[in-house]
């Protein structure tokens, strides 16, 4: 099995910032949440996002936003990918097999819709619970090692894609792992980081 991250690995981006941006088209009573969205990416971009963080500020925006407006999500998500679906990256699309996984921290709402096309069988997201705006899961940093032996117990991982180093505790559990820097695939040296 091999195991991709997927956004900024198989998605040219990030995911739920682009989606927070599509929204924020859509209202621009959003923009007082523009501060907040973007120190937590930096944060995140300098690996220093804690999971804890990541849950108050998902907290915060969907009970202000998704609470405040009475919207059709599936509308609202197939509007998203219409626009993005350019960046998904062909050459990603095409390495990956059905008993390959993925596993990110991309909401369940949005991977969801595109999944078929994404071939495998194995997907491991953050739940956001939408009906009840509330957010169950963030698979992000250690979450994404508690999820995976969860659901695979000490299965191991030929060869992980990652482009952040925010996935060290997962990279322990890849014999093999590969940074990505858009289209650029560079074998590391895990060692130096674990």
């Amino acid at each position: 099995m091999n195991a991709y991250d997927f956004d900024n690995t198989i998605y040219d981006g990030e995911s739920i910032f682009d989606f927070f941006i599509f929204a924020l088209k859509k209202d621009i009573w959003l923009i007082k949440f523009f501060p907040l969205v973007l120190f937590r990416l930096i944060e995140y971009k300098l690996n220093l996002l804690k999971i804890e963080k990541i849950y108050q500020t998902c907290e915060i925006i969907i009970n202000s936003f998704f609470k405040h407006y009475n919207l059709n999500y599936d509308e609202l998500i197939e509007e998203f990918w219409k626009l993005n679906h350019k960046k998904l990256k062909q050459q990603f699309l095409e390495m990956l097999k059905e008993d390959d996984l993925i596993i990110t921290g991309c909401p369940n709402f949005l991977i969801n819709y595109i999944k078929d096309e994404l071939k495998v069988k194995n997907i491991i997201c953050t739940d956001f619970d939408l009906k009840n705006k509330k957010v169950n899961f963030i698979c992000f940093n250690k979450n994404k090692v508690i999820a995976y032996k969860n659901k695979f117990k000490n299965k191991k991982i030929n060869k992980f894609y990652t482009d952040s180093l925010a996935d060290i505790p997962f990279m322990e559990l890849s014999s093999e792992v590969y940074l990505v820097n858009k289209n650029n695939v560079k074998k590391i040296d895990k060692s130096k980081y674990i």
